[in-house]
């Protein structure tokens, strides 16, 4: 059967010719045709001629490039567009207004406009993203979409408030990671968000973190100190995560949402109410059904990270921070959980559920008088995976 498909690469008209800055005729016909081929790419899902025209200077952006390309091989779009404005050459780098149109198969057209960047290698022209405002401090750099200069400050603020304590809860403090320079990216917009992440993704999040990628946040001018502190430390808490071992981003999805949110628990909330009020209504997930990103149901989502997080508080309070950390790292190394319970906790899995959910009020018990529901179903911050 042959599918209808679309690509479309246009460059807008100049008005008015600056001598000196816009870019010459072959650089505009080139990144023409870069675009053009990255268009092609995401209709047919393919990932290497899509990671082809794209710069490798920055390994945080070539680690989410590759995640967004890695992403059309499963999903790849039924139409693509890619079109850029008036393009400035300085150099070995162009700019200008980029705005990409898309259809995913039985879904309505979208798109997402920003500054792009393209950068000479080699005598050709690759994609290098976003022309990011910059905000620099000791051990951060916050890259960011204009008008979140303010915010960008107070993103600062709160990673050195959150920082060393998310670091010591992973036994981190004398890592390499303590002394590594953390890059942030804020989005103005959910749809910009979303779409660095890949053009499948439809989700609302907040935040976003893979290996090896920077922290991504969605902000406004107005999102305020005590925000950030809980979005941070969830989303730095993914990072110190991944340093455990090569298999940490492997762990079952609520096994990494929960270790984030236990980072975020001393700026954020307490999941034990939500927790007891789903025992007592026999509405705990089962932890199959809340263990795989891509197949997790929208009604478990928020288990994901309340269940998750209240079963990693659990682990913490019985076995101590090394006991937590020895079964985070031992599934990190590519342990399964039950292996790593055994391992580590000198139990299986089905007696370490078995003895959380003994802490929980049963149906017939009525729930304890502190323990209020909160609403838990939407994630202070989205998933790493």
């Amino acid at each position: 059967m042959m599918l209808t498909r679309l690509v479309a690469v246009s460059f807008m008209s100049v008005a008015c010719l600056q001598p000196g800055s816009l870019a010459a005729t072959d650089t505009r016909f080139e990144i023409e045709s870069l675009l053009r081929d990255m268009a092609v790419a995401c209709i047919a899902g393919d990932a290497e001629g899509y990671l082809r025209h794209v710069a490798d200077d920055d390994h945080e952006f070539l680690n989410e490039q590759r995640y967004f390309a890695n992403d059309l091989r499963k999903k790849p779009a039924a139409e693509c567009s890619w079109k850029v404005g008036e393009l400035v050459e300085r150099g070995d780098v162009a700019t200008g207004p980029l705005t990409i149109e898309w259809t995913m198969p039985n879904a309505k057209a979208r798109s997402i406009s920003y500054d792009a960047r393209f950068v000479r290698v080699d005598g050709g022209w690759r994609f290098a993203g976003e022309t990011w405002e910059r905000h620099e401090a000791p051990g951060i750099l916050v890259l960011h979409d204009p008008g979140l200069a303010e915010v960008a400050g107070r993103v600062v603020q709160a990673f050195g408030e959150v920082r060393s304590r998310v670091q010591d809860g992973f036994k981190l403090s004398e890592s390499p990671l303590a002394g590594r320079t953390q890059k942030f990216k804020l989005y103005g917009s959910m749809k910009h968000l979303q779409a660095s992440i890949c053009l499948s993704y439809v989700d609302g999040l907040s935040g976003w973190n893979e290996p090896g990628e920077s922290i991504k946040l969605l902000t406004n001018p107005r999102t305020g100190l005590g925000t950030l502190r809980t979005l941070v430390a969830h989303e730095f808490g993914h990072v110190a995560t991944f340093e455990l071992g090569p298999h940490a981003n492997k762990m079952p999805w609520w096994v990494l949402e929960g270790v984030a949110e236990l980072s975020a628990e001393q700026w954020g909330r307490n999941p034990d109410g939500a927790v007891k009020a789903w025992a007592k209504a026999g509405r705990l997930a089962r932890w199959d059904d809340i263990t795989d990103f891509e197949t997790v149901e929208g009604k478990w989502r928020g288990h994901v990270y309340t269940q998750g997080h209240h079963m990693l508080g659990y682990v913490s309070e019985r076995f101590g921070r090394d006991g937590r950390v020895a079964w985070l790292s031992s599934m990190a190394a590519g342990r399964s959980i039950d292996e790593a319970s055994r391992e580590t906790l000198s139990l299986s899995f089905e007696q370490l559920d078995a003895q959380w959910r003994a802490t929980l009020p049963s149906r017939d018990e009525p729930p304890a008088a502190d323990a209020k529901p909160v609403d838990a179903t939407t994630p202070s911050a989205q998933p790493a995976r």
